[in-house]
């Protein structure tokens, strides 16, 4: 079954015998068994063959059981086809993009594989998504607009140079007039960490014990701090991937339990 971040639609063309996927994310050619997957513009998938046999092959066993050993096994295989490494590297403590060089285009693959074997959606868009409004300041504009009672546009926050929390403020209590105390400045950067945190809860990071001052620190001397996004993605692990897919298929009840410890 295709999750709702993969696939808007699919037709079944029984008279000629292909499916079409109609795709909004998915840019890359893939090769399933007795049928080949086309992607045109990043938009329209076409599996051509037996359309019963290609909607067959999509679709994930929702009745299987997995044990522990296997999603980790399964996981591991995954990934490797999806960045093009060796399994043998797919540790469980690799980083998917600063070990194993994991870019966007891969990560809607192995989403896309991770649907199809295990029928768990595994919201990497997400993340992406998050990502995308911490750089353009959207983020910030809400905290502010929170804390302050006043409205303020990302895209005029993006005008502020340089691009620092105390510049923002400067700027923001002389054109909307707000008033500021000495602290706002560390208050506000805890606040957008806090909030940037809150926002990845529930996808594939591996969050816990990350150091909100850690990430503060970095955010406080540059809004568009490359570190603190590296901070935050080093914690996409293969064990993190793991652990979400099996805690995905132990709520739905897919999940053997583990036997006692030897």
């Amino acid at each position: 079954m295709l999750g709702a971040d993969d696939a808007h639609l699919i037709d079944a063309g029984h008279a000629s015998g292909t499916v079409c996927v109609h795709h909004c994310d998915l840019a890359r050619t893939v090769g399933p068994r007795n049928g080949t997957v086309n992607a045109i513009a990043g938009q329209i998938v076409a599996v051509e063959g037996p359309a019963e046999e290609a909607a067959e092959r999509m679709e994930p066993d929702i009745t299987k059981i997995w044990t522990r050993p296997e999603v980790r096994a399964s996981v591991g295989k995954l990934i490797a086809e999806s960045l093009g490494v060796d399994v043998a590297s797919v540790t469980a403590q690799a980083q998917l993009i600063a070990d194993l060089g994991a870019e966007s285009i891969d990560f809607l693959d192995l989403s896309f594989k991770c649907q199809q074997t295990f029928g768990v959606d595994l919201p990497m868009r997400l993340i992406q998504e998050r990502r995308i409004a911490w750089r353009d300041l959207s983020v910030l504009a809400r905290v502010l607009e929170s804390r302050y009672r006043v409205s303020v546009e990302a895209e005029e926050l993006r005008m502020v140079s340089p691009p620092t929390v105390d510049a923002v403020l400067e700027h923001v209590a002389a054109k909307h007039g707000i008033s500021r105390a000495p602290d706002d400045g560390r208050e506000v950067v805890t606040t957008l960490v806090s909030c940037m945190l809150d926002d990845l809860a529930g996808t594939p990071l591996d969050l816990s014990g990350l150091e909100v001052d850690r990430l503060a620190a970095y955010l406080e001397k540059n809004l568009h701090s490359p570190e603190a996004a590296q901070v935050v993605m080093s914690r996409l692990t293969v064990r993190a991937i793991d652990d979400y897919i099996a805690g995905k298929l132990a709520a739905a009840g897919r999940l053997a339990p583990e036997g006692p410890a030897a």
